[in-house]
Formats: structure tokens, sequence, C-alpha cells
């Protein structure tokens, strides 16, 4: 993979910026009033979404309270752990007592390593690819760290990390950590996925990854278009076309 400042220098910058929505797409607008889609919209407007979990959100009666409550105690694990990597105190209100260990446990593993940067906006414009999104952290870990599947991620490497509290770690999610890894020229990322019971490192494949975001891109961009198209030809279809 191509690090974006051996082409471009600029492809990285602070961008606190409101969001805006284009074309069903969560985004930023950039200076010259561009619209730079978010990492997690086009993933989300490219990938289509597993059957088995499309089908579960449709039948499960209590899949909005469910998926409601796993985003609330996802977004209270990255507020604690935004927190102590900022050097501040945690808010445990909607933590349990297995989550809290967690941040211990996260707190005791990671706290050797160096942290670059956390919670970082970004914003890639390279002439080929413009998006925007929010990197959990990025650091240069000061040991090796295994990961659970076997590989390493050497000391010295520059990585991009992102905090994941789902039932597993899936494969959108490769794409998702190539895309910040492009924009902050990472050489390695990983999720550190908080199970019921413990925290794992799991390896993130960057080139398999950077190929899937680069297709998602695609789409996200070309179906808009398309479905326009499609609805036009739905409103001046011929009534008779219809029997």
């Amino acid at each position: 993979m191509t690090r974006p400042s051996e082409l471009h220098p600029h492809v990285r910058g602070p961008m606190k910026r409101p969001h805006v929505y284009r074309h069903g797409l969560r985004g930023v607008l950039t200076d010259d009033g561009r619209f730079a889609p978010g990492v997690a919209s086009i993933l989300k407007r490219g990938l289509p979404t597993p059957e088995p979990l499309a089908r579960w959100k449709y039948t499960h009666p209590q899949a909005a309270e469910i998926t409601a409550r796993a985003a609330t105690r996802g977004t209270a694990l990255h507020a604690a752990i935004e927190a102590w990597l900022h050097g501040e105190a945690a808010d445990p209100t909607h933590l349990t007592a297995a989550d809290i260990a967690a941040v211990e446990e996260f707190a005791t593993v990671f706290g050797v390593h160096d942290v670059i940067g956390v919670e970082e906006d970004i914003l890639v414009d390279d002439g080929n690819l413009l998006y925007s999104g929010a990197a959990d952290h990025h650091f240069i870990p000061t040991t090796d760290i295994q990961c659970v599947t076997g590989e390493i991620i050497p000391a010295g490497a520059v990585v991009v990390g992102d905090l994941k509290t789902s039932k597993a770690v899936y494969e959108s999610y490769h794409a998702q950590l190539a895309a910040y890894a492009y924009a902050l020229n990472c050489d390695y990322a990983v999720v550190w996925h908080f199970t019921p019971s413990r925290v794992q490192r799991h390896w993130i494949d960057l080139a398999a990854g950077w190929r899937v975001f680069q297709a998602a891109y695609t789409l996200a961009h070309e179906l808009p278009a398309l479905e326009a198209r499609a609805q036009q030809t739905k409103v001046h279809q011929p009534q008779h076309a219809l029997a």
C-alpha cells in the first residue's frame, strides 16, 4: 500500500468540522466546499449487510433495544479509554464491573507503548480519494504485540488502533482500519476487542482491507447516480407498461 505522504504531503490534516449528509452518507465539507464522506458511511453504503444479521434485525423483537444498549456500552468504553489515554478520570456510569476490569486490563497492556494521537480527525484528499473519519488512536509499540491469531506487530512500527465491543471482529473492520492507516501513514493496525471476559488483540490485514475499502468507496460514489436513474425510470414509465 503506497503511503500518502510519498505522493501527497497534505493528505492528512486537522479537521474539526460539522457533519453534513449527502446521498445518504455522513461526512464533512472541505475548505472549498466538496463533500468528504466518512469511512463508516462509505463502508455501510458500499458493503452489504450480512444476511443473518439483516434477518436478525428484522425478526428479533428486541433488536432495536439490544442494538441501542450495545451502542451505549461501546460509547462508554471508548470514552473511558480515551480519558485514560489523556490521563483523565473516566465516567463509569454505563460500564459494568467486567467493563471496568477490561479497561484496567487495556491500560496494563497498552501502558508501555508510546501514544502519538487520540481520537484524531482525518481528511484524505489525494486526487483519487476524498474521505474523512476519526481514528481511535495511533501509537508506536515499545514491545512486540502478539495477536490472538499468531501474528506479531513489531516494536517501533507505527500502528493505528481501534476499540471494538462487537460479538466478532468483522470483515469491514479490516477495510475501516486500512482507510485510517492510509491517512495516518501507519504500517500496521490492531483491533482491541473487548469481549465479556477479556481484551483480545486482533491482527488487521491492511492489504486486503485496503482493496475492500477501495471497492466500497467506488460503490458508495457510483450507486447514488445509478439509483437516481432507476428512480427516473419509475417516475416516467408509461402506465400501460406496468400492466
